[in-house]
């Protein structure tokens, strides 16, 4: 039984012809984008708690009345340009969302 669903948006002109178009997991040792030539600037995290769709409660084997955590992560290129696009969907008994920002 998945632990969460997540996945990933791409431009196709960004990703035509790379690892990325492939139907599959795909990982990249320090990070999908810069194996491609485009390193992240900027990230905008986006966070709701809400209750599943049918699709999502019946994947996720989930009890009647389970909300879940929708989480939006975009990665953003020079000029703010939208790179990626990840979206996880996370039942809510089966996780805690930790948030950790270095001030210095």
């Amino acid at each position: 039984m998945p632990f969460q669903l997540t996945d990933s948006y791409f431009p196709e002109t960004l990703v035509r012809g790379t690892q990325l178009m492939l139907p599959k997991d795909v990982s990249a040792p320090g990070g999908l984008l810069v194996s491609i030539g485009h390193p992240q600037a900027g990230i905008v995290d986006e966070s709701q708690i809400r209750m599943p769709t049918k699709e999502e409660s019946s994947r996720l084997g989930l009890p009647t009345g389970t909300p879940v955590a929708a989480h939006m992560h975009t990665g953003l290129g020079k000029g703010r340009k939208p790179l990626r696009v990840m979206v996880t969907i996370a039942p809510g008994g089966r996780h805690t969302l930790v948030y950790e920002l270095d001030t210095t």
